[in-house]
């Protein structure tokens, strides 16, 4: 039994968070067709330019180099674009057209016009349901709410109490009765949205749509169930006290400690992947320094 009272979904998130996932799911196929009108944009600019370079029977070296480089960007181009292609046409099914009654996502009906008068949505001549200008800050609000979530929470899914360590995904073996999910202790203590932050790690990690009846589920208004269960069954912060009548350790100094060295932790992880970073960068742009060196002499 747990030992802190949480309260239920509200149906106010239960929309918000919908409509959240929805729009993440429409932006799939938004974002690659934003992205094939602008490999379209670079690869005119570069076929301009390519055939401008070709005119005239006499090329400096200077311009044949140029030519070469710019031939060389207009493949690369049209190969990105040739991919942009083919998944546009795998996440064709991420597009949701208004006329829901032929389709197995009727029941989402209710849940577009939400978003429709939200400004979020709109239909297009073709009947399909776009993204508005509204719905892009929204979402790139989302996308800043699920960057947050990695930095400042995903530390604090494996915990292990006796020993006082955090797991490593990449390192530990993360398995057995030893590690503990403390992301919801974590947001209660700080006063977040512990459905929030559970619903955002959901997300990052694509478990909506691992099921592959999401849509139904939530038009059914299930699909959250696991949510409200992960939320209700993980520790809180009153769990987390222990000692006997003489000697005593709250829950709210356990998580203290617990979020003081999970947040060093995290900063240190964090370097550390942006010193990886700069090394696989330098090693692709080496500085011209690296022409200085002598080997043999």
């Amino acid at each position: 039994m747990k030992s802190t009272q949480v309260s239920v979904l509200s149906k106010e998130s239960i929309n918000e968070f919908s409509a959240l996932l929805l729009l993440d799911h429409l932006m799939r196929y938004d974002l690659l067709k934003a992205e094939k009108l602008e490999l379209e944009g670079i690869i005119d600019q570069l076929e301009i330019s390519v055939s401008d370079l070709k005119k005239g029977f006499f090329r400096s070296d200077e311009q044949t180099q140029e030519l070469t480089f710019e031939k060389e960007e207009l493949r690369e181009a049209k190969n990105a674009l040739s991919e942009v292609n083919q998944e546009l046409v795998t996440n064709q099914h991420c597009r949701l057209n208004i006329a829901l009654t032929e389709t197995d996502d009727e029941g989402l009906e209710f849940l577009l016009n939400f978003m429709e008068s939200r400004g979020t949505i709109n239909v297009e001549e073709d009947n399909y349901y776009v993204v508005t200008d509204k719905g892009h800050e929204v979402y790139q609000d989302l996308v800043k709410q699920l960057e947050a979530y990695v930095m400042h929470f995903e530390i604090y899914a494996y915990v292990d109490l006796e020993q006082g360590i955090f797991g490593d995904p990449e390192s530990d073996l993360l398995e057995g009765d030893k590690w503990h999910d403390l992301r919801v202790a974590v947001a209660e203590y700080k006063g977040i949205d512990p459905y929030r932050v559970v619903f955002l790690a959901m997300l990052s990690a694509e478990t909506f749509y691992n099921n592959t009846d999401w849509k139904f589920d939530l038009s059914m208004g299930t699909l959250f169930q696991e949510m409200e269960h992960i939320v209700q069954e993980q520790l809180h912060v009153n769990d987390l006290g222990y000692g006997d009548t003489e000697d005593t350790v709250s829950g709210e100094e356990v998580i203290q400690d617990i979020i003081l060295q999970g947040g060093k932790l995290a900063s240190q992880r964090k370097s550390r992947e942006q010193h990886i970073n700069r090394r696989k960068q330098e090693e692709y742009n080496p500085d011209e320094q690296v022409i200085t060196k002598t080997y043999y002499w």
